[in-house]
């Protein structure tokens, strides 16, 4: 029951997938994800050595323990909490497993075992990737497979896009042609982003929207749901771009469409920005990623006003993720996780959702990953069909393992793979 090894590694995939794994003196293995960051790999090794030789079922005052160590990196956020998110969720892993029950029976049981999805989507058909630092690259993989004309650079304000790199409008015959796409695909909620360069941008650090903008925003979403008709929610991501003015301005011209939330609009750091911006939306605001503790989301929740809070639970760790969504609870507030992992952290995230009585839907970011499915071990078929994650009572821990063969042919080559350089 002893912690004998904390080994990690990073994939390259729309995102650098960090992964964690924790070694037992009795031979069990628990797996957990982090949020990326840079240089994350580096402080879950500095944290490695308080944690050797500890019993693994401590959970929460190991993760008290490493919180109260890293303080200086960071005391309510940050990288340090990827961190240790990672290692909580392994750690998850390893008691069910040595319990030889799923992880959700740990966080009081089930109010749903089929856990409904929304993809997150743009508007071409190819696998998008960022760097540690939000900026475009091209996978290793992809360019040694050539398999590069399977890739769509994304152009995000907030992820190292530039507006001068926008020629032309976007067109709003892609975005209903992907929604479609993803319809067919068993999806019933979706998601795409607003926050595109454009003609009609300001410079890239003004927060303010041209009405052109907010138009050609509107337009995008009208495409959409006329494509996918009125049984399929959308969601729109802002990536905390606008001031609170022209987020209001946005969420007016969309809601004849009908959305099941606008996500993000105004700076994190500003819940008052965010409380203007609820006060006189029409539509559901959704925040939540960029938060990490459950005063935070106390916050969001009492004087943000905020509808729907979306925490990352490979940024909080599923026990506080847990605390949170019942913060929100109390509010009568739903919980519609975001999520942008591997197989190990949406498998992770989807029992929590389980034991969530105020859950909505869990996003999914992999549509465009070919290796996504092939990463999971001990899984009978697809992990997701027709957009819902099935879980099942016979699968202990997390319910997967990771395939380490395959992630291995994804790796970032220059990270340790599970303690091997």
């Amino acid at each position: 029951m002893r912690i004998r090894d904390i080994q990690t590694a990073v994939m390259e995939a729309n995102y650098d997938w960090t992964i964690v794994k924790v070694l037992t003196d009795e031979g069990i293995v628990g797996y957990g994800e982090c949020f990326f960051a840079p240089g994350l790999t580096r402080l879950i090794h500095e944290l490695k050595p308080l944690l050797l030789g500890q019993d693994f079922r401590d959970i929460d005052r190991l993760c008290r323990l490493l919180r109260e160590a890293g303080v200086t990196a960071g005391p309510v956020g940050g990288t340090i909490f990827h961190a240790i998110a990672g290692i909580e969720t392994a750690l998850w892993d390893l008691l069910g497993k040595w319990l030889n029950v799923p992880l959700y029976q740990l966080f009081g049981g089930a109010f749903r075992r089929r856990i409904r999805l929304y993809a997150d989507c743009h508007a071409a058909e190819g696998l998008s990737s960022l760097s540690s630092l939000c900026t475009p690259r091209i996978p290793w993989w992809m360019s040694e497979t050539g398999e590069t004309q399977h890739f769509y650079e994304i152009h995000l304000k907030a992820h190292g896009g530039r507006g001068e790199e926008a020629a032309a409008l976007p067109d709003p015959e892609a975005y209903a042609r992907r929604a479609k796409q993803v319809k067919a695909m068993g999806y019933t909620a979706l998601k795409f982003d607003v926050d595109i360069p454009n003609p009609y941008s300001r410079d890239d650090f003004n927060r303010c929207l041209d009405n052109r903008e907010i138009a050609m925003m509107a337009q995008l979403v009208a495409a959409v749901r006329e494509a996918v008709g009125d049984d399929t929610d959308i969601a729109i991501d802002c990536h905390w771009r606008f001031s609170a003015e022209s987020a209001i301005r946005l969420t007016e011209a969309v809601a004849p469409y009908r959305l099941l939330w606008v996500e993000d609009p105004t700076p994190p750091d500003s819940v008052e920005a965010l409380e203007r911006v609820t006060d006189y939306s029409p539509v559901p605001i959704a925040t939540g990623e960029n938060h990490y503790t459950r005063q935070q989301f106390h916050d969001l929740i009492v004087r943000g006003g905020v509808h729907i809070v979306a925490p990352d639970f490979q940024k909080t760790g599923l026990l506080e993720g847990k605390r949170i969504a019942d913060l929100a609870e109390t509010f009568t507030v739903p919980v519609a996780p975001h999520n942008i992992s591997s197989p190990i952290g949406t498998m992770a995230s989807a029992h929590l959702c389980a034991a969530i009585p105020n859950f909505l839907v869990l996003e999914h970011h992999g549509i465009d990953v070919p290796f996504w499915e092939e990463l999971a071990l001990g899984w009978d078929g697809p992990i997701i069909r027709d957009g819902f994650i099935e879980l099942r009572d016979d699968k202990p821990g997390i319910g997967i393992a990771l395939n380490e063969e395959v992630a291995y042919r994804y790796r970032r080559k220059d990270e340790p793979f599970f303690g091997s350089d």
